[in-house]
């Protein structure tokens, strides 16, 4: 059933963005980068205080569920913290905008700005009361209950916003598009979860979730700062344009952290049961299986996007968009080095070792508040969206490293990087790919490039032996369709 899990996360993901990126091209094309700058801003804006509506009580949630606790007085008392959580976070982000207009006096570049973070507070406030119902899913491991809803959401906001900006609509009206396929999807939340128990709010459950979200929530914190202000610093040092290039980049590259973010919500609660039981001999071995598939199948994806960013983006997006090529390089390596080192992170959340989390992400934090300020700021190498796609990178390999140095330290039975030969082939391929790709000097030659690249990779990888047929197979298991749609049905129609 983990291969079907897997691959409904996988093809859910992949699905969703291949329609993000259809209809952001197409939409990308019509309004400009400064429209997508604003809408940009505004998520980033309300984003800003998102670990307000959680304090980490959703990862508690998580654990407390998978290790066995009462459910129905799990969700209940997980509901009344979280809806007093979104009371707050929703008075805090209309705080900061009212003091930053009224008090401080620092005006929004313009009206639209404002209407667009008033908006996006709408959206975000329904969609963290969705995240009731689907936090629960992810304690369970219902992969289908969070991936449907998820998918039907952004497939309507995807054709809403398309129709807006063919009809004229600036940022104020293709918010207002997202708007409404939250409002739309609000049914399918409530139907998946009619037959979940409410428990009545236990003081004592209420303790153990902030016992264990307090440590987290520094993490929820951390996250936020690094991966919620990268936008909001580009807004107030350069303009709306300039977050509009980043956020097209960040928006094609987007692929790899859905996906990171969607088997890191089956990792988390299995590690944890497996931790818990001792059978590290089951993780060590699924642990390899992902780091395989990535090096394998990822790897070379993301290099080839990254390489031929200079294509992808003029393709994609046309020659108003040319200030985004050296970021999408940027953003895919960074993205990537996140998915490779996930497991890790979730070893160390899953051992319950909160605070050494929260301790690693306090110094990542030092280490993007530094390189940020270096590369981005106008007085050092002002290098705008690409110095924070190279933060990025540096914080990323920064919490890779300390991660898998914890998660070895503190489990001694895991095997870190198990992949490691295969890992130093792709990247070594991928180095010269790039020295090759930098020599041709037309389109069609850079084409041919990147096909003879995929062939090498793969053609040599399966005759030197390092690409097993059992890789293949677990491809195949995992595009069974048959099984797939089975465990769908399966788990729609079992409702609890």
């Amino acid at each position: 059933m983990l291969a079907q899990k897997l691959a409904l996360s996988y093809s859910s993901k992949i699905a969703v963005q291949a329609v993000q990126m259809i209809a952001m091209f197409i939409v990308a094309r019509i309004v400009g980068p400064t429209v997508l700058g604003t809408l940009a801003f505004g998520l980033a804006f309300v984003s800003m205080f998102l670990f307000i509506a959680d304090l980490g009580l959703g990862s508690a949630h998580i654990k407390l569920i998978s290790e066995g606790q009462d459910e129905g007085k799990c969700i209940g008392t997980f509901a009344v913290l979280k809806s007093l959580l979104i009371l707050v976070f929703s008075l805090s982000v209309l705080g900061y905008y009212f003091v930053q207009k009224y008090i401080l006096n620092i005006a929004f570049e313009s009206k639209e700005h404002e209407y667009v973070i008033l908006i996006y507070l709408v959206i975000t406030t329904i969609s963290q009361f969705m995240a009731i119902p689907s936090t629960t899913f992810a304690a369970k491991t219902e992969q289908a209950k969070q991936d449907i809803p998820n998918f039907i959401q952004i497939t309507l906001y995807q054709i809403l916003r398309i129709i807006f900006a063919v009809l004229g609509a600036t940022a104020v009206g293709l918010a207002i598009s997202n708007l409404a396929a939250v409002v739309l999807v609000i049914p399918l939340y409530l139907y998946l979860f009619k037959d979940y128990k409410f428990g009545k709010y236990d003081k004592e459950l209420a303790m153990k979730y902030f016992k264990i979200s307090l440590p987290l929530l520094i993490v929820t914190i951390v996250q936020t700062i690094i991966y919620s202000t990268d936008r909001v610093i580009l807004q107030y040092l350069t303009n709306s344009e300039e977050v509009g290039y980043y956020s097209a980049g960040f928006s094609i590259g987007q692929f790899i952290r859905l996906i990171e973010a969607s088997v890191g919500l089956l990792f988390f609660p299995m590690f944890s049961a497996l931790i818990a039981k001792g059978e590290f001999e089951t993780i060590n071995s699924r642990i390899n299986k992902y780091e395989r598939f990535n090096v394998i199948f990822i790897l070379p994806l993301v290099s080839a996007i990254s390489i031929c960013s200079d294509l992808v983006v003029k393709l994609a997006l046309g020659h108003k968009y040319l200030d985004t090529i050296p970021v999408l390089g940027f953003i895919n390596i960074s993205m990537y080095i996140s998915v490779v080192t996930l497991p890790y992170m979730n070893l160390i959340s899953g051992k319950g070792l909160f605070r050494q989390s929260a301790y690693i992400y306090l110094y990542s934090l030092i280490v993007y508040a530094v390189f940020a300020y270096v590369l981005v700021s106008p007085s050092v190498f002002n290098l705008k969206g690409v110095g924070i796609a190279g933060s990025l990178i540096a914080v990323n390999i920064f919490l890779g490293i300390l991660f898998a140095f914890y998660s070895k330290r503190k489990m001694p039975d895991v095997h870190l990087f198990q992949s490691k030969i295969i890992m130093f082939y792709g990247i070594a391929l991928s180095l010269l790919f790039l020295v090759v790709y930098l020599y041709m000097d037309t389109m069609f030659s850079h084409i041919i490039t990147a096909i003879g690249y995929l062939l090498v990779y793969f053609g040599v990888g399966f005759l030197a032996k390092m690409f097993k047929p059992e890789d293949l197979r677990m491809v195949f298991e995992l595009l069974n369709s048959k099984k797939l749609l089975g465990y769908i049905n399966s788990e729609m129609k079992n409702k609890k």
